[in-house]
C-alpha cells in the first residue's frame, strides 16, 4: 500500500511476496479439495481514541485470531496507516495443517463479538458505541436536511426547482442513476459540514418517492420501482377524481 502497510506478524509461512505466500496457502488447501471458500480476509479497526504502537496492534490481531480459534492456522498480519484510523489486515488460511476447514458458521457475528471483547478489555469504545456517538453528532445535520427537504418539496413544481430550493438552504442534491440512465436515488451534500448522505440515511420521507407523492414533477426517466409508484399514485388520483 505505497509503503504505508507494515507487516506485524505471520504464522507458518516464509514467503517474501504475495505469490510465494499464496503458493504456501495452496499447498495446505490441497489437503482439503472439498472446501472452495478457503481464505479469510479479516479487518480489525480499533477506535482512534489514541495512537497504538505496532506491538499493541499485533497483540490485538493475535487476540482476535485466538478468539476465532485461528491462531494456529497460516496467516499474515499487516497494519495499514493510509487513513486517520490505522486498521489491521489479516489474511488467514481457513484450512489447518491437518486439512480440516475452520467452521465459518456465524463467522461475521463471531468477529464482531471478538472485536467488542478486545475493545472492552482495552477500555476502548466498541463499534456500537462509536456508531451511537456518530449518530448523535450527525443528528442535527440530518434534521437540517430533512427540514430543507420539507420546505423545498412544498414549493417546487419539478426536480430542478426542488434542487434550487435545497441549494438555497445550503444543500446540494445529486441524482443517482442506474446503468440505464434512470433515476434511482438522491444524495444530499451538506455544504457547511462537507458531508454527504443518501436520502435513505435521512428518513423515509426525504427521497424520490416522497417527491412523487408531493406532486413534484421529475422530468428524467425513473427506475422501474419509482415508475410503478408514480403510476399507482396517478391511478389513485384518477380514481378519486372519477368518484367525485
Amino acid at each position: 500500500e505505497n509503503g504505508k502497510a507494515i507487516e506485524l506478524d505471520r504464522n507458518l509461512i516464509a514467503g517474501e511476496n504475495g505469490n510465494q505466500i499464496i503458493s504456501e496457502f495452496r499447498e495446505i488447501q490441497e489437503l482439503n479439495t472439498r472446501c472452495h471458500m478457503n481464505t479469510y480476509n479479516i479487518i480489525l479497526s480499533p477506535s482512534n481514541e489514541r495512537e497504538f504502537t505496532n506491538t499493541e496492534l499485533r497483540e490485538f490481531g493475535r487476540e482476535h485470531l485466538k478468539n476465532l480459534e485461528l491462531e494456529n492456522h497460516q496467516y499474515i498480519m499487516c497494519v495499514h496507516r493510509s487513513t486517520d484510523q490505522p486498521h489491521i489486515h489479516i489474511v488467514c488460511n481457513r484450512i489447518d495443517l491437518n486439512g480440516k476447514a475452520h467452521n465459518d458458521q456465524f463467522i461475521s457475528k463471531k468477529c464482531q463479538e471478538s472485536a467488542e471483547k478486545i475493545a472492552q478489555n482495552q477500555g476502548l469504545l466498541t463499534a456500537k458505541e462509536v456508531r451511537a456517538i456518530k449518530e448523535q453528532e450527525l443528528k442535527p445535520i440530518k434534521q437540517e436536511i430533512q427540514q430543507a427537504h420539507d420546505f423545498s418539496k412544498k414549493r417546487a413544481h419539478n426536480l430542478e426547482e426542488y434542487k434550487e430550493y435545497m441549494y438555497s438552504k445550503g444543500i446540494e442534491v445529486k441524482s443517482t442513476l442506474n446503468k440505464q440512465e434512470e433515476l434511482q436515488g438522491l444524495k444530499f451534500y451538506h455544504k457547511s459540514s462537507d458531508l454527504e448522505f443518501k436520502s435513505s440515511e435521512i428518513s423515509k420521507k426525504s427521497g424520490i418517492k416522497d417527491l412523487i407523492q408531493n406532486k413534484v414533477k421529475i422530468e428524467i426517466p425513473l427506475s422501474q420501482s419509482y415508475k410503478d409508484i408514480s403510476t399507482e399514485i396517478s391511478k389513485n388520483s384518477y380514481d378519486r377524481g372519477m368518484s367525485r
